[in-house]
């Protein structure tokens, strides 16, 4: 192999490196914004008030 060959190979290396520790990064940053997205769930739902039971119906229409 001559040294151009080796240089290449090197490179296409760091290449493909640089491309996964980019899609970690990216992966990384979209667990992390779906984590805020479930706590902001989470507070929505503790804040909001419960319907009031009505004596008329046996089941409710809440979801």
């Amino acid at each position: 192999m001559d040294v151009n060959a080796v240089a290449g190979a090197s490179l296409l290396m760091k290449s493909a490196q640089t491309q996964q520790n980019l899609s970690a990064y990216m992966i990384k940053m979209n667990a992390q914004a779906q984590e805020q997205m479930a706590n902001l769930l989470a507070r929505t739902a503790q804040q909001t008030p419960q319907p009031a039971k009505n004596p008329d119906y046996g089941f409710s229409t809440y979801a």
